[in-house]
């Protein structure tokens, strides 16, 4: 997301500038295109080694996940707007429009994580205020020792219009990035489903944000989406780390609630829950606040006036 917006303030100061060259040979756009379908399809493998082998979600692989896409893309869809040299003033409607409601659409998706990681928070202190007064209250501490209960609160989302359809006769440049385009906010709405998921627990959002993919063609993301629609479907979208404690929560209440090797196997597991989840949370704090920021940053290059 820095070259980003780098980019956008490098393409600001091109905006009025008619020296540049009217396009580029379609040869030139097709391998631009290329290359940075090659540089998605380089994370993409990276994370499919790292996933063959999972038999359920985590949120330590959710973390990956959204560290190793979201602004990778954002970089290479960047990268290649320089490298065609058609800067931002120059799209057509469709393509601003495009790029605006995609950054619009995953500001929504991020704030939907951000809910439900408070939501997990929430329940995470209980437990750990339940396991701090297991000793000098145990009945009242049992009475706490709840599951954790993720809940859905994803209902859907209102997805501003994907990127249109390649127009004929719109130049070289244009068509590479309207491809580009295309697969950056598929793979991005994709990302966002699968951790929703993940944190609700329940598989909705992802399959609602994979249909939206649909028109990523690189084959490595096929390739990755079918590792994890097979994981989801067998084991489900709730993270190991909540299922680790409350399988600890279980062994307290049906055991004796005095013992101390449980109740120091529980801490452990809230403990690695909780660095999780902070660290998940400050990821999606981060690709928030760089998405809005390359949005903002997009649109003054609109409102300077022409000279």
């Amino acid at each position: 997301m820095p070259l980003l917006l780098q980019t956008f303030n490098k393409l600001c100061s091109k905006f009025d500038n008619h020296h540049h060259r009217r396009g580029c040979k379609a040869s030139f756009s097709v391998s631009r295109l290329q290359a940075f379908e090659d540089d998605v399809s380089s994370c993409l493998n990276q994370l499919l080694l790292s996933t063959s082998d999972s038999k359920s979600l985590s949120f330590r692989w959710l973390l990956q996940l959204l560290q190793g896409l979201i602004p990778i893309i954002h970089q290479a869809f960047a990268k290649l707007v320089v490298d065609l040299e058609y800067p931002v003033g120059k799209w057509g409607a469709d393509l601003v429009d495009g790029y605006m409601n995609y950054s619009l659409n995953l500001l929504d998706l991020l704030n939907s994580i951000s809910f439900s990681l408070t939501q997990l928070g929430n329940s995470r202190v209980s437990l750990s205020y339940a396991l701090s007064v297991i000793h000098s209250s145990p009945s009242m501490a049992v009475s706490r020792l709840k599951p954790i209960v993720l809940k859905r609160d994803f209902q859907g989302l209102e997805i501003r219009g994907n990127v249109k359809e390649q127009r004929k006769g719109c130049s070289g440049g244009e068509w590479a990035i309207e491809r580009a385009l295309t697969t950056m906010e598929g793979i991005g709405y994709w990302v966002c489903g699968i951790v929703i998921s993940g944190c609700e627990g329940d598989s909705t959002a992802y399959l609602e944000m994979r249909k939206l993919a649909a028109g990523v063609a690189v084959p490595a993301f096929k390739a990755l989406d079918s590792v994890i629609l097979a994981v989801v479907s067998k084991n489900g979208s709730i993270p190991e780390e909540v299922e680790e404690v409350n399988a600890a929560a279980e062994m307290i209440i049906g055991g004796s609630s005095s013992s101390g090797e449980a109740v120091e196997e529980m801490g452990r597991r809230l403990g690695r829950l909780e660095k999780t989840v902070e660290a998940l949370g400050k990821e999606v704090d981060g690709r928030f606040s760089e998405v809005l920021d390359g949005r903002s940053r997009l649109l003054d290059v609109f409102r300077q006036p022409k000279h």
